[in-house]
C-alpha cells in the first residue's frame, strides 16, 4: 500500500463554495435558456406549492448579464 492511499481523503472545502455555487448558477441559467428557447415550461416550487411556469415568465438571464456588464462600464 502506498503512503497516497492509507491517507484519510480530504474533506470538502468551505473555500471551494464560491466555485461550486458559480457552476451550479451557470448550470440552472442554461437549462432555464433551453427550456425558453424550445419554447417549453418550467415547474417550480414556490410559496409550498408546485407552480408551472411559461416560457414567457422565464428570465433572459443573457440580457441581464449584458445590461449588468454595460452598467458597470458606464
Amino acid at each position: 500500500m502506498s503512503s497516497d492511499e492509507s491517507k484519510p481523503k480530504k474533506p470538502f472545502e468551505l473555500s471551494h463554495l464560491p466555485v461550486v455555487l458559480k457552476a451550479f448558477k451557470a448550470g440552472v441559467e442554461a437549462a432555464l435558456a433551453e427550456h425558453k428557447r424550445h419554447d417549453q415550461s418550467v415547474v417550480v416550487w414556490r410559496d409550498g406549492k408546485v407552480v408551472e411556469v411559461p416560457p414567457e415568465e422565464i428570465p433572459d438571464f443573457h440580457e441581464e448579464k449584458q445590461e449588468t456588464e454595460t452598467e458597470k462600464k458606464a
